[in-house]
């Protein structure tokens, strides 16, 4: 995925500076390159560079742009790699129209050999740079104004996009296109934007236009107007006012994102359990009355849906399977209209899921979301949805949305179980009140694991494999676990049943071997201990995410990383992932690795 921000204001004052503080926030999306294009004295003036917003600015002054209208794009590379030619804003043979684009043209090759032969020039590998030429071509041959060629070539492409036009033909507007990729609107008293997400404009206004797909925006300094491409007919949507503060997109302080959303977790998961949302029976209800239910998510979402699974077959007494979007196919044939699809996501925006969705809803299927986002495309295609209301995540390894993912898990299984009578209304209101502990006890984990997590990293940061053991739901966290190391310090790192370590991974055990154990005191604690014991036996060094107190664990690691005690598998599932997520973290810092942005990951994936 890539993001994109356009700007129209009053006057000519800091547009570069303003395009690329907007680009700024959206570097989680993509940071390949950067490119930014403007209208000065009548003509399109493209400048752009392979590398991150601060690598490119101190070769070409981005910020200095001047004028009153450009669009800007930071790029996570799909089609051709990493380079300047390859850079967005793509432009056509006359140097007239600049495009920015996030998604897939899925027919651009036939589309690209046919305006090679009526002579047009191309300088990358993009499916973007056809867009352009595709304009030029509808203003040359059918003698178009602007807008309708830019209408006429969208209802061309196949596949799924954002884009902004910006050109010397109509210097005083943007105009946009969405089909299946994000983009918003934000409006402010002297400038429109137009943004990919969020928190692109969000210190600027709070003012939000959500745009659906099939929508075409023409954006000047005072207002918009949005219509239909396909039917043509206008679309009156007034704006909304988000809840977000400004400063929740920013560093507040903290050197990395991702360390500032470590520690949001207690506050953001005191959000979620705060505000009721009327969603949650009418969702449970129907998971417990539907014959079939698949969870369905991408990346760390899926290890969420994981306590989901298991949750739901505890409580509701039904099969239940989470599916990695991405292997969707793997299941389209079970679906009909006696199945419930809980798609979770942070973005809402995640293209295998969207897909999945969609098809879902074309055989009859409910779908119920957990999503993060509120008005996202998940959302408009969900028939009930929980917010996590986790406000804003910028790192691009997930940390404060997953907790609060797995703990829209709990809310749903706890009131499913409420439903089915697995629960009594004695253990519903237990359980209630040890969730309502959670954020407290997120809270206490991070103080009491940070220095210690700081100090095991020095040691971790020379390594280059290691495994993360858990069993029974603390298994899902163990994943979660190794995929932050992966993601953040680029450290090859496993999850495995601790019982099946055994059958494969202990080959690979040798002298201080790192070996991470998720091991609370529930009903898998004796066996797990023989697992610690195993490892040890064959050199490996072991690091127990335990709880306080343990000395039997306690005993056996060389560190111990302690939660506090007296809860039940809940807490196991969400505070047990804390200690992990700060070891990767500065593993990572150790390295003099960005923990924020790591290296060919973005955000949300929106392409296929």
């Amino acid at each position: 995925m890539c993001g994109i921000v356009g700007i129209v204001q009053r006057d000519t004052n800091k547009i570069g500076k303003n395009i690329i503080d907007s680009l700024k926030k959206l570097e989680y999306r993509g940071y390949d390159s950067v490119g930014v294009a403007t209208i000065e004295n009548n003509q399109v003036k493209v400048s752009k560079e392979e590398g991150k917003i601060t690598e490119v600015i101190e070769k070409i002054q981005l910020d200095d742009l001047h004028g009153k209208i450009a669009i800007g794009h930071t790029r996570w590379a799909t089609h051709g790699p990493p380079s300047k030619e390859n850079s967005h804003p793509h432009i056509d043979c006359k140097n007239e129209i600049a495009v920015i684009h996030n998604g897939i043209i899925e027919n651009f090759q036939s589309l690209k050999k046919d305006l090679v032969t009526q002579g047009h020039v191309f300088q990358s590998e993009t499916d973007t740079e056809i867009i352009p030429h595709l304009i030029e071509q509808f203003i040359q041959k059918e003698q178009m104004a602007l807008k309708d060629a830019i209408i006429h070539t969208i209802r061309k492409l196949e596949g799924t996009f954002a884009i902004c036009v910006l050109s010397s033909l109509d210097p005083d507007k943007i105009y946009c296109a969405k089909r299946d990729s994000p983009l918003v609107i934000g409006i402010n008293s002297d400038r429109m934007f137009c943004a990919s997400d969020i928190p692109a404009f969000l210190s600027h206004t709070r003012q939000v236009v959500l745009l659906h797909d099939d929508e075409f925006v023409t954006l000047s300094h005072d207002g918009y107007e949005i219509i239909n491409f396909t039917n043509m007919k206008r679309v009156e949507r007034r704006p909304y006012i988000v809840s977000w503060k400004p400063e929740m997109a920013q560093k507040g302080g903290f050197p990395h994102f991702m360390l500032k959303e470590i520690h949001e977790q207690s506050s953001s998961l005191a959000d979620y359990i705060r505000i009721k949302q009327p969603s949650l029976h009418k969702i449970s209800e129907k998971v417990y009355d539907a014959k079939k239910v698949f969870l369905l998510a991408a990346g760390t979402a899926h290890y969420s849906t994981l306590t989901g699974e298991n949750l739901i077959r505890k409580y509701a007494k039904k099969p239940c399977t989470s599916i990695i979007a991405s292997e969707y196919d793997s299941i389209s044939p079970l679906i009909d209209e006696d199945t419930i699809v809980l798609p979770v996501s942070q973005s809402g925006e995640t293209m295998d899921t969207i897909m999945a969705i969609k098809d879902a809803k074309k055989s009859g299927a409910k779908i119920l979301s957990a999503v993060n986002v509120i008005g996202s495309s998940i959302t408009r295609h969900s028939d009930d949805v929980l917010y996590l209301y986790a406000g804003p995540e910028i790192g691009v390894a997930a940390t404060k949305t997953y907790t609060a993912q797995t703990l829209s898990m709990w809310d749903i299984g706890l009131e499913i179980g409420r439903i089915s009578g697995e629960l009594g209304n004695n253990e519903y209101d237990e359980a209630r009140k040890l969730y309502n502990k959670i954020p407290s006890v997120v809270k206490q984990t991070i103080v009491r694991s940070e220095a210690l997590a700081n100090r095991i990293a020095s040691w971790f940061a020379e390594k280059n494999s290691s495994f993360y053991l858990g069993r029974g739901l603390n298994l899902q966290t163990a994943k979660e676990g190794a995929l932050k190391m992966k993601e953040i310090a680029y450290i090859h790192s496993e999850a495995y049943p601790a019982g099946e370590s055994k059958h494969g991974p202990i080959a690979l055990i040798e002298e201080d071997y790192p070996v991470v154990f998720i091991a609370p005191k529930d009903q898998t604690h004796k066996r797990i201990i023989g697992n610690i014991m195993e490892m040890k036996a064959r050199g490996a060094t072991t690091i127990g995410v335990i709880e306080k107190g343990d000395k039997e664990i306690g005993e056996l690691v060389k560190w111990k990383m302690e939660i506090p005690k007296g809860y039940s598998e809940m807490i196991t599932t969400i505070p047990y992932v804390i200690p992990m997520q700060l070891l990767a973290y500065y593993t990572a810092v150790k390295k003099g690795l960005d923990p924020s942005y790591p290296r060919n990951l973005s955000k949300s994936v929106t392409v296929l």
